[in-house]
């Protein structure tokens, strides 16, 4: 049985249909983390980087496709760096 989307990460990490975002509020940069909607990879996360200085709109820096295991240990890196869990700057 495929995991459902909230059950994709569960270690710290819990998504919502919009994904989970991660800031780095000091160099202005996001991380937002994703299934991936390609439908051939049930378990792959896409994550995003964007780099925002408000009032501007957020500015897309690049995306990578990665495995649940892959994203959960760049979430975890990330946290350890200092990066927190935010809302994202998309609303």
């Amino acid at each position: 049985m495929p995991l459902l989307w909230s059950e994709l990460i569960t270690e710290e990490l819990s998504y919502k249909s919009v994904g989970a975002w991660l800031a780095n509020e000091s160099q202005q940069l996001y991380y937002q983390f994703t299934a991936s909607k390609d439908g051939s990879q049930g378990e792959s996360i896409v994550m995003r980087s964007f780099h925002w200085r408000p009032p501007d709109d957020p500015i897309p820096q690049g995306s990578q496709l990665m495995t649940r295991q892959e994203a959960l240990e760049k979430w975890n890196s990330l946290k350890s760096m200092g990066w927190r869990r935010c809302a994202g700057p998309l609303r």
